[in-house]
């Protein structure tokens, strides 16, 4: 009996061992089956994210096929659908080039890149297509705006500095020749130096697309430094006077139009028109004074002038095209002086009225700028203009006699440099040098152009 307990004992307690180790496994083998679930359905979360991810640029790309890229769209695109060539950059692609109708994009292979040209269903084939091609720079939207007053922005301000010199110097005789080699009378060595500082303000507003209208407003300062050697017949006796003035300038307005846009063959072609009225100080009527000590051989004006006196206009045509990464410009303006009534025309003392009718310039110039990167350029430029003669007619005559070296040859040589400061704002510096007598002998600008 004893036994059969022990027996029945020993094998109780062999089930409970075997049993036990088999509960430990279960619990283990929930515990893994459990984690494998957990993984599966974060790897099934992670490929539904996926889908949804896929399935929206699906979508977007679907849209970019069909839909036209937008006017804000186009002007934040640089460098895209364009294949890498030497041909013209347009000047304003998000103005005169997207359509709202969905056009038709012909791909081309160049390079590896696919470039799109924007050709009209209904354009013939010999027709030259307004290429589609990068925005311009910085830097050539800068060059643009100096030559043809178009900007990208609606409106537009600009502050510039401007200096000017000119020396000239001459011998005046009083007397006559005797036995063909000797002077008899008074000689006298004339010298003067002026010097002009400007600074205008130019607010520029685009009308549409191709039309922009601008207003400038220039402040003067004027100092003239005359000096006269061999006064009263002796060299050594020399007397100087200075003579300075300032004031407000001739207010002018101007309007430009986009006639032709740049394609991948022509040029830009604008159209600008200028008219001046007279708001600055005319020089006629200023009474000339002796200088004291000289004897009558110096005398010079009480004032100086800031202004012509006339109304004044101008009408131009310029073209641009820009061969990436130099643009090639040129222009021609005709420069319009009105006949003008004034009560005193001379520098006697005294009233003369009168009519005077200031010559008429003509205008042209070429140049190129070279743009060294996005933000930066240099140029240069050759202008020259053609002034007639001036003419005066007092009340008590019938016809109008011309002004003895009125006429004047302008030439300047202008060496540039432009850097953009910020998204909006510009740095353009100039200096010219003449290379006639009635040019300046030197002429230094710096413009600081901001767009809004």
């Amino acid at each position: 009996m004893i036994e059969q307990r022990l027996i029945r004992a020993l094998a109780l307690g062999s089930a409970a061992l075997i049993v036990m180790p088999s509960a430990a496994q279960a619990q283990e083998r929930d515990a893994e089956i459990e984690a494998l679930r957990a993984e599966v359905a974060e790897l099934q979360a992670r490929e539904a994210e996926s889908n949804a991810r896929l399935k929206a640029l699906e979508d977007r790309l679907l849209r970019l096929d069909v839909q036209p890229i937008t006017l804000d769209e186009a002007v934040t695109i640089r460098g895209r659908f364009a294949e890498p060539t030497s041909r013209a950059m347009t000047l304003n692609p998000a103005l005169d080039q997207f359509r709202q109708d969905p056009p038709s994009y012909p791909l081309e292979k160049s390079g590896g890149f696919a470039a799109i040209q924007d050709v009209k269903p209904d354009q013939p084939s010999g027709e030259d297509p307004v290429q589609k091609a990068p925005d311009p720079t910085e830097a050539v939207q800068d060059i643009v705006q100096q030559q043809q007053g178009t900007q990208r922005s609606r409106f537009g301000a600009e502050f510039s500095f401007g200096y000017s010199h000119f020396g000239d110097a001459r011998i005046n005789l009083d007397g006559f020749l005797a036995l063909d080699a000797i002077f008899l009378g008074t000689i006298s060595i004339d010298e003067v130096d002026a010097d002009i500082f400007t600074s205008d303000l130019t607010l520029r507003y685009g009308v549409s697309d191709s039309l922009f209208i601008d207003a400038s407003i220039p402040f003067l300062y004027r100092t003239s430094n005359f000096r006269s050697g061999g006064a009263g017949g002796a060299a050594n006796q020399p007397v100087e006077t200075r003579v300075s003035d300032q004031g407000l300038g001739d207010i002018s307005f101007g309007a430009s139009y986009q006639v032709l846009a740049e394609t991948a063959r022509r040029p830009n072609i604008v159209v600008s028109a200028r008219v001046k009225p007279p708001t600055g100080r005319e020089p006629f009527g200023i009474d000339f004074v002796e200088v004291e000590g000289s004897e009558g051989n110096l005398q010079v004006p009480q004032a100086l002038a800031t202004g012509s006196g006339v109304w004044g206009a101008s009408l131009g045509v310029s073209a641009l095209k820009t061969i990436d990464p130099m643009v090639v410009f040129g222009s021609i303006n005709y420069f319009r002086n009105f006949e003008r009534g004034f009560a005193d025309i001379d520098e006697n003392p005294g009233e003369q009225p009168g009519r005077v009718a200031i010559g008429n310039a003509l205008q042209f110039g070429a140049g190129l700028a070279y743009a060294l990167n996005e933000s930066s350029s240099i140029s240069m430029s050759y202008s020259q203009r053609l002034v007639e003669r001036s003419r005066l007619k007092l009340d008590t005559a019938e016809d109008f006699q011309r002004v003895i070296g009125s006429q004047a040859n302008i030439a300047l040589v202008n060496l540039g440099a432009t850097f953009t400061l910020g998204q909006n704002i510009s740095l353009v510096t100039t200096v010219g040098i003449g290379l006639t007598d009635d040019s300046p002998d030197m002429v230094v600008g710096v413009r600081v152009p901001y767009r809004f």
